[in-house]
């Protein structure tokens, strides 16, 4: 369903729908939104890091050849961002994004922080 600037001014009764979402920016994250793969078997896994940094996001790269092999893999997440954090996927979780699934893993801590990993072949 299409939401006109018009429907939603009226839907909000008249508040300004900049005021509305104005709240929604200025934060130290923004969300990683990638639509992902139909399945890992063509191509590589979707990815997405909470509480990622706006200006030096982390980045965590899955491959679809490491999902068929299945061997438990620590990953470095570092991306732009200047500290790095490390996932560890086991082969249990490999199993599961095998068979479509998603699997969540938080990452090491550092600079007092972490991030929880999102992987998804569905």
């Amino acid at each position: 369903m299409k939401i006109t600037r018009r429907a939603l001014f009226q839907l909000v009764g008249g508040t300004s729908a900049v005021a509305i979402l104005g709240g929604c920016s200025g934060g130290s994250s923004t969300p990683d939104i990638d639509a992902p793969p139909a399945n890992c078997s063509v191509g590589n896994a979707s990815c997405t890091i909470k509480d990622n940094h706006v200006h030096s996001p982390h980045v965590l790269e899955v491959t679809s050849a490491e999902i068929a092999a299945g061997v438990e893999k620590v990953y470095d997440i570092m991306g732009a961002a200047t500290h790095n954090h490390q996932v560890t996927v086991t082969a249990a979780d490999f199993a599961t994004l095998a068979g479509g699934g998603t699997v969540m893993i938080q990452s090491t801590v550092e600079i007092c922080h972490s991030h929880l990993c999102t992987i998804s072949c569905a």
